[in-house]
């Protein structure tokens, strides 16, 4: 009956795509065995390119991108440049008869993830490719990618009504999500999807009565001059990130990351105002409240729900409190992984009588880990911090700084770690990973590692 059920629906999205060749693209279409890989014999149409062709097909193959199914076209049929004719017979390289679909690999809350962080540019480009591969050869297994980043856009296309209302999933970088996602977990990665809550430069301009309004002048309120945050009190900002999140599980990641999960902390933040009295309601409640209601939403998914958090807030300074809203006991209860970001260069100097803190990553690292350790003392949260793999606001960047910071988690109750290079610039952490590992990168091991690591699916 299952294998009944599963040929009828196959055949179904088999002749609807069949269908809608032959009405848009007229000419004759071959196929061959699916289930040991396939191809389609593609007439080219008046007025067809290439990259409509590719578009049409990408779901059923194993490329990620428009033009790396192009380039494969190309290969596959002794094209050079990007001339095609009518009556031109193509050879499509198929290996499926209906999309990709991913699922979650559910983990433990204690699951310790050795990670890095890849944006959205790097997601749709070879540069994911050869960083993952260097991961994975180098005994690391999580990657966290952005979902929604700075910018306020998706790198997906989304299917979430305020999302397109104001053209944030546009000209997504990866097309087909879930097909990316199921790679990844053939590749054996953890895969962690990261959200920029309430900064969101693109919905505070699309909707401006969704930004943080200014006391002083009843317009939206600006940080560094930038009209860059939205009212992490509304609830129509709120559904929008919660709608955003289970769209994402959905489509089977492993696990969701709350980025930018407070408060303006810059700028003149007492002449901000929001849609809830602040005399009566802390930021706090504000905060929490919403990371509750998320945690309740994803539940039936069965993934890990993360927060990133000052690593200041180990301080639990009031003063902080008050201003990002992040109250570590009280989000503790709400989340599976906690990740402070525990970078060097970001605490002010002096601190804690550290004159130079951006150059002392072990006692940094290690002294923030104590803090947190203690916050979390009694609750089922896990503590996996991102550490410092960028050269900025230190004299000392180099494989022994990163080094230190690992000897520093390793000493504390930390689980497992995550690398931060807005950039993904991570040579340096290769190279501490190396040698933490006593492996040659450049030698044959890694390189025999890395040559049984495909690249297909990326441009």
């Amino acid at each position: 009956m299952l294998k009944r059920s599963y040929f009828l629906k196959t055949t179904s999205y088999l002749s609807g795509l069949l269908i809608t060749i032959f009405f848009f693209c007229p000419g004759p279409i071959f196929s061959r065995d699916f289930k040991n890989g396939s191809e389609f014999l593609h007439v080219v149409s008046p007025g067809e390119s290439l990259s409509k062709i590719a578009r049409l097909y990408l779901p059923l193959t194993k490329a990620h991108t428009i033009g790396d199914l192009i380039r494969k076209i190309q290969e596959q049929n002794g094209i050079n440049g990007t001339l095609i004719y009518p009556n031109q017979r193509l050879l499509i390289p198929l290996v499926r008869s209906a999309p990709t679909v991913s699922k979650t690999i559910p983990k433990r809350r204690d699951f310790e993830a050795k990670g890095i962080y890849v944006n959205r540019y790097s997601m749709g480009c070879r540069k994911m490719t050869r960083l993952l591969n260097t991961l994975i050869a180098l005994e690391g297994n999580t990657v966290i990618l952005d979902g929604k980043d700075m910018s306020g856009r998706l790198s997906y296309p989304s299917r979430v009504n305020l999302a397109r209302e104001i053209g944030a999933s546009a000209n997504p970088i990866v097309k087909d999500p879930a097909k990316l996602f199921h790679y990844l977990h053939e590749k054996g990665l953890h895969v962690g999807i990261r959200l920029v809550l309430f900064y969101d430069p693109l919905l505070a301009a699309k909707r401006p009565e969704l930004a943080v309004r200014s006391v002083s002048t009843g317009e939206p309120w600006m940080e560094k001059g930038k009209r860059a945050w939205v009212d992490p009190s509304h609830p129509t900002v709120q559904r929008y990130n919660l709608d955003i999140a289970r769209e994402l599980a959905e489509m089977g990641v492993d696990e969701i990351q709350f980025d930018y999960i407070r408060f303006p902390a810059m700028g003149d933040t007492r002449d901000a105002a929001y849609s809830f009295d602040q005399q009566e309601i802390p930021k706090f409640q504000v905060i929490t409240s919403f990371l509750a209601q998320a945690r309740e939403e994803l539940a039936p998914y069965k993934l890990l729900l993360s927060v990133d958090v000052f690593g200041v807030m180990g301080w639990e300074h009031s003063e902080d409190i008050q201003t990002t809203g992040q109250k570590i006991g009280d989000l503790a209860k709400y989340c599976d992984v906690m990740s402070p970001m525990i970078y060097p260069s970001h605490f002010y100097a002096p601190f804690q009588n550290i004159a130079n803190p951006g150059d002392e990553p072990f006692t940094v690292v290690s002294e923030t880990c104590q803090r947190f350790s203690a916050l979390l003392e009694g609750e089922e949260v896990t503590l996996r911090p991102w550490i410092q793999a960028f050269p900025f606001g230190t004299r000392t960047f180099s494989e022994e700084y990163i080094l230190e910071e690992l000897r520093a988690l390793t000493q504390s109750k930390a689980t497992g770690w995550l690398f931060w290079s807005a950039g993904n610039a991570y040579d340096v952490a290769w190279r501490a990973l190396a040698q933490l590992n006593n492996t040659a990168l450049e030698g044959e091991t890694i390189k025999a590692q890395m040559s049984q690591l495909d690249e297909h699916f990326i441009e």
